[in-house]
């Protein structure tokens, strides 16, 4: 449930695909992004829903490491999305 991942491109497309599909089960992951020097964008699935509607801006510096995660409380059909950190 945790994944890395070197952002050294824009992400254009973003699926969140193999989730629990017992009833009533909570489901959640933690994506750790490390950024190439560029700021990059992600193009977030429809699925996820962040705090006021607003995507995160993503980390640009050379090496520094943006953690996200996850929740979805409806087998995923809706995701949560938790900045966790920023440019660490």
């Amino acid at each position: 449930n945790f994944f890395e991942v070197s952002l050294n491109a824009n992400i254009t497309t973003l699926t969140i695909s193999n989730t629990n599909s017992t009833a009533n089960t909570v489901s959640g992951f933690t994506l750790l992004f490390t950024a190439d020097g560029t700021v990059r964008t992600v193009a977030w699935p429809a699925s996820v829903i962040w705090p006021g509607s607003i995507a995160p801006t993503m980390t640009g510096t050379n090496g520094k490491k943006d953690f996200y995660t996850f929740i979805s409380p409806n087998n995923g059909t809706n995701w949560y999305g938790f900045v966790g950190g920023q440019n660490y």
